[in-house]
């Protein structure tokens, strides 16, 4: 296993206003031996982290479209723009390209709102602790030094009949669970699943609530249909004390085919 010691969402500025570049590393990377493409996970953590560089706010909340392949990239161009909103909070548009050719498009809000009481209303569930939990097997889909080689998964409870599934996740770095990681914990949606293992998203939808300090995100998934080799759903993501750190819901496309066999991830 190799780990990232540097987190691989994180963009620098380009050459144009507005403009920054994600260099893509091994780690922000999924798929077959050979054919390496940025997770969509990553993706939206690069973006989120370009918007809120723009923007200087913290975000609210983005949505991504998947619009094209990422295979064999080795940057992704990120360019913001600010369409609306007002003193406290602005919308935000964000176009992502590979050699000049569109590959994630991003509506976003950013900003916050004083005075900030916090209230949330969604409880954790009652679950086994990632110690008792044994480690989640999966598909494995990326190469040597990928992503899959800087997480850790354990499942607390499946229920796949009911489209149900609570996993708790960590990345082998000590990462904080902040909006980027958050959002790249939230892609995993189409791994809650064995009929959604290998499928392809095509958005995703993220609100953020609050940052966590490192260790055990649980992402509690559940699918709400599939329908016309299309799957819906949605998941809450919670620290290991029990606060709601972010929801997240995606559209993804079901494969035609059934995966080999599943290993172990982490």
């Amino acid at each position: 296993m190799t780990q990232a010691h540097f987190p691989f969402w994180r963009v620098v500025p380009g050459n144009l206003e507005g403009e920054f570049i994600l260099p893509v590393m091994p780690p922000a990377t999924v798929g077959p031996e050979g054919a390496p493409h940025i997770m969509g996970g990553v993706a939206l953590a690069a973006v989120i982290d370009a918007l809120e560089l723009a923007s200087e706010q913290p975000v609210l909340w983005a949505s991504i479209q998947f619009l094209s392949p990422t295979q064999h990239a080795e940057q992704l161009s990120i360019r913001c723009e600010q369409c609306g909103g007002g003193q406290s909070v602005g919308q935000w548009l964000a176009d992502a390209h590979v050699n000049s050719r569109p590959t994630h498009r991003v509506s976003a809000a950013l900003g916050s709102r004083e005075p900030n009481e916090q209230e949330t209303f969604i409880e954790m569930p009652n679950l086994p602790r990632p110690e008792d939990c044994a480690p989640k097997l999966h598909e494995r889909f990326g190469g040597f030094g990928s992503l899959y080689d800087q997480i850790e998964m354990r499942v607390a409870h499946q229920d796949h009949d009911r489209g149900y599934e609570a996993v708790w996740t960590r990345n082998t770095s000590g990462f904080a669970n902040d909006s980027r990681w958050l959002a790249v914990v939230s892609d995993f949606f189409l791994g809650a699943h064995p009929r959604s293992w290998g499928g392809s998203s095509l958005d995703a939808t993220f609100r953020f609530i609050q940052s966590a300090e490192p260790g055990w995100v649980l992402s509690v998934t559940e699918m709400a249909a599939f329908d016309r080799g299309i799957a819906h759903g949605s998941a809450r993501h919670f620290s290991e004390d029990g606060k709601l750190l972010a929801i997240s819901s995606q559209t993804g496309v079901l494969p035609r085919y059934r995966p080999s066999g599943p290993v172990q991830v982490g």
